[in-house]
């Protein structure tokens, strides 16, 4: 195992919204009821108004709560949907939006000259060198996601050298690193979502399961730059509420 790593240190802003996610998914502030003000919360947890400004916005975005002008904040009537998949979300991201405290574990990464199926996928040639990354997530020091990255060489080697790469949470926050260390912005995902069992999926001895055929779900995505050019592959195997996500579907008026 490479090195077990906290995800960065959230701002103050990132810490009150999901104090306050927290609250809304105990139901300490259910559905519908009206959250303290402003000045209240700025005087609870020691911060600015600007710094509990910035994380009500942040819960509007997502759809926690509604703002009505001159009456104060509310929580939403159907405060679940968190992650609509057209939303870039670090995994951080996705499980503190579900109320739980993030963590992170590298259990290892290498460069590997990269064989026919991972390369069609990423668009390289056979034998290239590509960073692979195998990670695990944790909510409240749960293990419930883990991943495997693929990142060709290319995306990074003008930016810095292999052994850099190789260090332990180079890649976190995983968008965050493409857009700051690699000066590439990753544009969209394509991704295949399937359901498996645990005993399918090869799981590294952090997870302990007492059933075999527990389910969960195994997506693979593949992220674009704003070339169309693909600049890395991940697998990821997702067990648990804290992994979940949630889906918006509009439906089109006939």
């Amino acid at each position: 195992m490479d090195q077990e790593l906290p995800i960065r240190q959230p701002s103050l802003a990132d810490q009150v919204y999901e104090i306050i996610v927290k609250g809304i998914s105990n139901g300490a502030y259910p559905p519908g009821s009206l959250l303290p003000s402003e000045n209240r919360l700025a005087e609870r947890y020691n911060v600015s108004r600007p710094t509990i400004r910035a994380a009500f916005a942040r819960l509007v975005e997502r759809g926690f709560v509604n703002r009505q002008r001159g009456v104060g904040t509310f929580v939403a009537e159907s405060p679940s949907i968190v992650n609509p998949l057209y939303q870039l979300l670090d995994m951080h991201e996705r499980i503190s939006d579900r109320g739980f405290t993030p963590g992170f574990m590298q259990l290892k990464s290498e460069i590997i000259e990269v064989e026919e199926d991972i390369a069609e996928k990423l668009t390289v040639d056979v034998g290239s060198p590509v960073l692979r990354i195998h990670k695990v997530f944790t909510a409240d020091d749960e293990p419930i996601i883990m991943v495997i990255n693929y990142i060709p060489s290319k995306v990074f080697q003008e930016c810095f050298t292999m052994e850099h790469a190789l260090a332990p949470g180079v890649t976190e926050p995983f968008f965050e690193f493409f857009a700051q260390q690699c000066n590439t912005n990753v544009k969209y995902l394509t991704s295949v979502i399937s359901p498996d069992v645990v005993k399918n999926c090869h799981l590294p001895d952090v997870f302990d399961f007492d059933d075999a055929y527990t389910p969960l779900l195994v997506i693979e995505d593949i992220g674009y730059d704003e070339s169309d050019v693909a600049v890395f592959l991940s697998i990821e195997y997702l067990v648990g509420e804290a992994s979940s996500f949630h889906v918006i579907r509009h439906v089109e008026n006939f």
